[in-house]
C-alpha cells in the first residue's frame, strides 16, 4: 500500500502542505523539470471527498470539464464503443467566431498559427462556407485519432512550421522520458504511456474525448486520451492532448489518486508545450508562464474538486437506488 505522505514529499511537497492537503486544501507545489524549452509545468496536490472508484469512474466516462473550466465550450466523447470512432462523433464541434477563425483556416499555411500537417492544410483551400471549414476540421480530427489509436505516439503527424516541422509525439515522448514524481513508482505504467496501443498492463483502462474551448477569443479543439490503472491500493492515471488546433502544441499530464479516510488525495503533474515561451527571453517567458498556469489550473482544480465530490456523492446515491 502505498502511503500519501511519502509520494507526495517526493514530489516535493512540505510535512506542513502535506497535513494541509490531508486536512482539505489545494496546494500548488511548482514546476516540474522542463524537457524542452518550450514547456510550462504545473504540480498541484488537493483532497476531494470521493470514493477513489467513483472518482475513477468519473475521470475516464464522464469528464465534467465544461463544468469547472470557464472557457470550455463543447465536449464530446470519442468511440465509446472502444473502436475507431466515426464522424458523427465530432458533429457537436462549432467554430465560432465564424469570420476571423473561417479566414485562418482558408489561408492555413506553415507556421504556428494553426497545427496543421503539410498534407492536412490543402483540406481548407477550396473550402467556401463556414460549414466546409467544420466539416474538414471534422475528417482532420478523425484521422488524427484514428491514427493515434493505432499507432499511439509513432501515429501523430507533425505540425507544419515556417522552417522545421514540429513533433507533437516526440514532445509528448520527451516529456515522459523527462520523468516526474511518479516515474520510478509507476514503471509499468509510464512504459505504458510511451509504448501505446502496445502491451497494456492489467487493469489498464481508457477514454477518448475532444475538447472545444476558447483561448484568445478563438476554437481551439483538443483530442484527449485519458487512460489509468489500480496500482498499490491507489490509482494511476494520464490525461493526453495528443492534438491541440491552435495556440498549444500538446499536453500531458500524469498523476495519481490515493484513497484515505474522507476520500482521496489526487497528485496531478503537467507539461504544456507551446512555442509562444521559446526563443529570445525564453528562460524569464517559460518564469512568468508557469506562474500564470499554476494560478489558473489552482482555481479550476478549486472547482473541479467540488464538481467531481458532487458526481460522486450523487453516483453514489443511484447505486443505493439500484
Amino acid at each position: 500500500m502505498v502511503i500519501v505522505d511519502d509520494v507526495l514529499r517526493e514530489a516535493g511537497f512540505s510535512a506542513t502542505a502535506i497535513a494541509e492537503v490531508k486536512a482539505g486544501k489545494l496546494h500548488y507545489g511548482g514546476s516540474l523539470d522542463a524537457a524542452s524549452d518550450k514547456e510550462l509545468s504545473v504540480k498541484l496536490a488537493f483532497h476531494v471527498k470521493a470514493k477513489l472508484e467513483s472518482a475513477k469512474d468519473i475521470f475516464l466516462d464522464s469528464p465534467k470539464k465544461k463544468e469547472y473550466d470557464p472557457t470550455v465550450e463543447s465536449l464530446g466523447m470519442i468511440a465509446v464503443d472502444g473502436g475507431l470512432g466515426s464522424l458523427e462523433d465530432f458533429s457537436g464541434i462549432k467554430l465560432t467566431n465564424e469570420k476571423v477563425i473561417g479566414k485562418l483556416y482558408r489561408s492555413a499555411a506553415p507556421g504556428s498559427d494553426l497545427n496543421l500537417s503539410k498534407d492536412e492544410i490543402p483540406m481548407f483551400k477550396d473550402c467556401t462556407t463556414h460549414d466546409e471549414v467544420e466539416n474538414a476540421l471534422r475528417r482532420v480530427l478523425l484521422d488524427r485519432f484514428r491514427a493515434y489509436k493505432r499507432h499511439g505516439l509513432d501515429g501523430i503527424k507533425p505540425y507544419a512550421r515556417s522552417k522545421k516541422e514540429f513533433s507533437p509525439g516526440g514532445e509528448l515522448r520527451s516529456q515522459i522520458e523527462a520523468g516526474g514524481v511518479l516515474s520510478e513508482r509507476t514503471p509499468i505504467f509510464n512504459r505504458y504511456a510511451l509504448e501505446y496501443p502496445n502491451n497494456p498492463p492489467e487493469g489498464a483502462e481508457e477514454s477518448f474525448f475532444w475538447v472545444n474551448s476558447v483561448i484568445d477569443d478563438l476554437p481551439t479543439i483538443a483530442l484527449v486520451h485519458r487512460m489509468g490503472m489500480p496500482h498499490s491500493g491507489g490509482y494511476v492515471y494520464m490525461e493526453r492532448h495528443f492534438y491541440i488546433s491552435r495556440s498549444h502544441n500538446c499536453l500531458q499530464g500524469i498523476g495519481c489518486a490515493l484513497p484515505v479516510d474522507d476520500g482521496a488525495v489526487v497528485l496531478y503533474c503537467t507539461r504544456t508545450s507551446t512555442d509562444q515561451v521559446s526563443g529570445f527571453g525564453g528562460t524569464a517567458k517559460r518564469t512568468i508562464g508557469n506562474k500564470i498556469m499554476g494560478g489558473r489550473m489552482a482555481e479550476n482544480f478549486e472547482r473541479a474538486r467540488v464538481v467531481l465530490a458532487s458526481a460522486a456523492a450523487a453516483r453514489d446515491i443511484e447505486k443505493l437506488r439500484i
